[in-house]
């Protein structure tokens, strides 16, 4: 398997956990937040990684990688608030998903 092919099953996953926690802690599930900061653990993985191998980028690839760095660490902000029992991870997650739409349509393909 290639290392690109194991970056999106892993980037999957993360997202499968991440929005299964979500609607979980909606319904006010007890193991919301653990399920919720697995998928975390994976997305901010996969952008670190890809922070890392961004060497050879551009300037602007390389601010819009570092962008999406800083908005999957708002996903551990979210996942923080699940844990003390505040509605404000709701908050955390609309921006981070604002923001990584708004960078899909700005990136490149390549990141």
């Amino acid at each position: 398997m290639k290392q690109s092919e194991i970056t999106k099953i892993l980037f999957t996953i993360g997202g499968i956990f991440t929005v299964v926690g979500s609607i979980a802690k909606l319904f006010n599930i007890a193991l919301a937040p653990y399920v919720f900061s697995v998928g975390v653990v994976f997305l901010i993985y996969i952008q670190l990684m890809y922070t890392l191998q961004s060497k050879d980028a551009d300037t602007r690839q390389r601010r819009l990688i570092r962008n999406g760095l800083f908005a999957s660490l708002l996903l551990a902000l979210a996942a923080y608030f699940m844990f003390v029992g505040s509605n404000s991870w709701v908050v955390a997650v609309l921006i981070y998903a604002l923001s990584t739409l708004f960078l899909s349509f700005r990136g490149n393909s390549k990141y």
